[in-house]
């Protein structure tokens, strides 16, 4: 596996436990609501994690010629503008009718996206797109 797949696999991994224990804390001083949204924040990193394992594996073996990393990593960029699009529409839709609490929960998927794209991007410029 390249760096770069391991690197982005780990900070995924670790952003999961983060998550994860930070909802059992908050379960256990009775703050059922944020610990609810730790535990959604961790479904939208597994999420991503399992489409760029499954990506990665449909690909790997291919020969993918010159822009094999554009080839290899595009189609799951791709995924931060397709995945997003019905929670950006729900956001739309909770601050239209005063739902702060879907708002809340549309915003926090939307960062983590946001979060996971960005390091992606990082990690593969570090990587040089090798």
């Amino acid at each position: 596996m390249r760096e770069l797949e391991e690197k982005y696999l780990k900070f995924i991994d670790e952003r999961i436990a983060e998550h994860n224990n930070l909802s059992d804390q908050y379960k256990a001083d009775n703050r059922k609501d944020e610990a609810d949204l730790e535990k959604i924040k961790v479904n939208i990193y597994e999420i991503f994690k399992t489409l760029f394992l499954s990506d990665i594996k449909q690909l790997k073996g291919k020969d993918l010629g010159k822009n094999k990393d554009i080839e290899m990593y595009g189609g799951f960029l791709l995924r931060f503008d397709t995945i997003p699009n019905n929670w950006k529409i729900s956001l739309d839709k909770a601050i239209e009718h005063g739902d702060t609490t879907k708002q809340v929960i549309e915003e926090h998927k939307l960062a983590v996206a946001v979060e996971l794209k960005d390091k992606f991007l990082t990690l593969f410029d570090e990587d040089g797109g090798q």
